[in-house]
This record gives C-alpha cells, structure tokens and sequence, in this order.
C-alpha cells in the first residue's frame, strides 16, 4: 500500500513541471484509474491483518474506501479545464494522500490528525473555488461547527497517551472504557457532524451550496464518509458504551431520516436536494449499523460504496444543467428532456440509482440495512416503510421536475461534451455492476 502512496508523491512532484498542465492531468487521471483497478484486483483475496505497517495497515473496511477516494479523485481530474487548474490539481493530490492515510492508519493520533487535515483542504477549496457570494460564510461555518464538537475527542485522546503509553487501536479494543454518558455523545458528536446526522447537518447545506463540482462530489462523496468509517472504528474500541446509548441514536437519525425526505419534496434547488438525500441516506446507515448485527455493518459498507458513486453523479448532473442555465432552480431548468435527451437518460440511470431500484449496490445496501433494524425492533417498520416510499417520491420528483414540463423559449442550451458522458458512465458502471459479486462484502 505504500507504493501508492509513493505514487502519489511522485505525482505530486509532477506537476511542478509546467510545460504541457493537460497531458500531465490525464496522465495523473488515469494512473489513479489504473492504481484503483490494480488495487482491486491484487488485494481481493489478500486482506488480513498481515497488511500492517509502521503506523498503517490495511482492513476490508479501508480496503473499498481507499479504491472509492482513487476512483473519484480520477473522476475529479478527467473533466478539470486547462486553464489555471495547477494549484487545484496540488491540492487534489495533497488531499488524496490525506484520505489514504486516514482510512490506512492504525495510530489514534494519526487517525484524528489526517481527520481534521481534510477539514483544512476542503476549507481552502471552498474559499478559493466556491462561486457563491457566501462561500468565506460557509467555510468558516463548516470549520467551527466541526472544530467545537471535536473538543472533547481531543481531550479524551491526550488523557489515552498520558495514561496508557500507547494509542494503537487494536490494543485499545482490549480496554475497557468508562466514562460519563453525556461525555461519551459529545465526545462521539465529532463523527456525528461529519456523517452528518439529523441536528448536526446545518453546516452541510451552506458548504455543498458554495463549494464548486468537484467540492461537492469530495464532500458528498468521501468525506461524509470518514464520519462513517471514525465511527465504526469507534464501535469496536467502545462498544459497551454504545450500547447504553444506540437506542437514542439510532430513534434520532430514523426520525430526521423521515423528517428530511419530507423537506425534499419541498426543495426547488436541486443541490440542495442532492444534499438532503445524503443526510437521509447517512441517517439510515449509522441507524441499522448501531445494532450491531454483522448484517447491518456489511450493509453499511455497501451503502458507503454506494452513496459515494450515486451522489458524486448527481452532483456532476446539477453543475451541468447550471452550466447551462447559470441557475440550480428546477423551475428555471424544467423540459430539459427536450434540449438535452441524451443527458435525460443520466438523470434518470442516477435518480433511480438514489431510490434504491434494482440492479443498484444501493437495494443491496438497503435490504440488508432495513433487515438489521427489523431484527432489533419489529416496531420501527412503519418507519422503515415511511423512508423507503419518501425515498421513492423525492427522486422521482427530482427527475420529472426537471426533464419534463414546457420548453423555456428564452434558454440557449448547447450540446454537451463527451466528456460528461464519459465521467457520468465511470459513475454509473461501478455503482450498477459490483452487485453481480457481493462476496466481495
């Protein structure tokens, strides 16, 4: 895994060579594509507990993440124009080496540093490349709300290597750990802004609103992600406190996931949809994952795969229809069946992708999330049938909002590139073809 790493550094080093900035970003674009491919083809059979380094070491639950962030960020690269993207292209590296190192590390101190280091580079992101007028707004009020909740992890971090000398998590899951339940949800609060959970989503909306495309796909995309993964993680080092406390957590996120997917059929900014989805999405994951089934965890994984494909495509899709329209309201860009047919059927492969319709990772995903909470509590099927029929009403209300209805004679929309096609369809394959082995989960 090292030589990946490697890899990127030398990638890194690259680009301080200015002669030719688009051969070298497609050159960099499709060595991660190869890097991802090779990754999942060496290592299928290969993950045990051997793959430990120094401070790093290799699970089955970083293993599909570290493919996911390559993949994305490859994604990410291909369709960034020439012009003046040198210090974007920087970043986007240092950011993909950050997240690798996130998901491979083995050191609780590593763990939450490379945590908190995202924040910083997608911080900058949203400053530097954020189009709206409130983005200097949204990146200060993503940084405190996430940096205020991180507080009491910190401090519980320096009392582990004051106390104990070590901060290994796999000797940590040895320990038994007490403290004050109040403290133990703040302390869990940092993973819990991330995801984000109902209640702890207000700094998403602003982010996702101002950030640029390829912000928005990291955001949606890996970095609620990491929320995920801290937290599972954090499941097998306290998991006699969690039980104490799942039940509350698990009735908060299911009521927000029901609440939410009402607030979409009320939203006529389609990034703003997008993003709301996401939360109901995570609320469902973190819900099923708290029982502690081995089904519900496998289901989660599944889900944070397949979120990850669905939401960066949709995210891609909405940037497209605002480059046409220099607008993200469905009322301004409604018919646009009838200007672009092509890309209507892309709307249509992710909107039914996002309401978990087969063949997509995401049915996977969701029956076995929904049978995990059945098996813990019979009652919450009313629930359960509430989030799967709103699910269904939102995206499809995304989808004929905005492809049908009268043509604006006033819009001038021209043809899309290639390039989009190819971008939507590398979203679209992985997301719609990995069920056909799901023994790889």
């Amino acid at each position: 895994m090292m030589t990946e790493i490697f890899m990127m550094l030398f990638m890194l080093l690259i680009l301080f060579f200015k002669n030719n900035i688009f051969m070298i970003k497609n050159f960099i674009s499709c060595l991660l594509m190869l890097m991802s491919v090779k990754l999942f083809m060496k290592y299928y059979f290969l993950i045990n507990f051997c793959m430990i380094s120094l401070n790093f070491g290799m699970s089955i639950y970083s293993y599909m993440m570290v493919i996911l962030s390559m993949w994305i960020f490859s994604l990410i690269i291909l369709f960034l124009n020439e012009k003046g993207n040198l210090l974007c292209l920087k970043m986007l590296l240092i950011l993909l080496i950050n997240l690798i190192m996130f998901f491979l590390s083995l050191q609780l101190f590593l763990f939450y540093f490379m945590f908190e280091f995202s924040l910083i580079m997608i911080f900058f992101i949203i400053i530097k490349w954020g189009k709206g007028e409130k983005c200097l707004e949204a990146s200060y009020y993503m940084m405190f709300y996430t940096l205020f909740f991180s507080l009491p992890f910190l401090i519980f971090l320096f009392m582990v290597i004051f106390n104990m000398k070590v901060d290994l998590m796999m000797l940590l899951e040895l320990k038994y750990f007490w403290m004050n339940n109040y403290f133990f949800f703040f302390m869990m609060s940092t993973f819990f802004v991330k995801i984000p959970i109902y209640m702890f989503h207000g700094w998403l909306l602003k982010a996702h609103v101002e950030a640029p495309v390829f912000g928005s796909m990291i955001l949606a995309s890996i970095l609620l992600k990491l929320g995920t993964y801290g937290l599972l993680q954090m499941m097998l080092i306290f998991m006699f406190l969690f039980i104490k406390l799942k039940f509350y957590i698990i009735m908060l996120s299911l009521l927000g996931s029901v609440i939410l997917s009402g607030v979409c059929l009320r939203q006529m900014d389609m990034k703003i949809l997008v993003a709301y989805s996401s939360v109901v999405h995570m609320g469902i994951l973190i819900s099923s994952m708290l029982t502690f089934f081995k089904i519900s965890v496998i289901g989660g994984y599944i889900i944070m795969v397949a979120h990850g494909l669905c939401s960066s495509g949709l995210f891609y899709l909405v940037n497209i229809c605002y480059q046409e329209t220099n607008s993200r309201l469905m009322l301004i860009n409604k018919g646009m069946m009838n200007y672009i047919p092509k890309m209507g059927m892309m709307w249509f492969l992710f909107c039914t992708s996002n309401m978990s319709a087969p063949i997509s990772l995401n049915l996977v995903g969701e029956v076995l999330l929904l049978i995990g909470l059945m098996m813990w509590m019979e009652y919450l099927m009313v629930l359960m049938i509430l989030f799967c029929f709103l699910g269904v009403i939102y995206s499809l209300y995304l989808f004929c909002y905005l492809q049908h209805g009268e043509m604006n004679y006033y819009l001038k929309i021209k043809s899309n590139k290639m390039i989009d096609y190819i971008v939507l369809i590398l979203h679209w394959l992985p997301l719609n073809l990995m069920f056909l082995n799901l023994l790889f989960f």
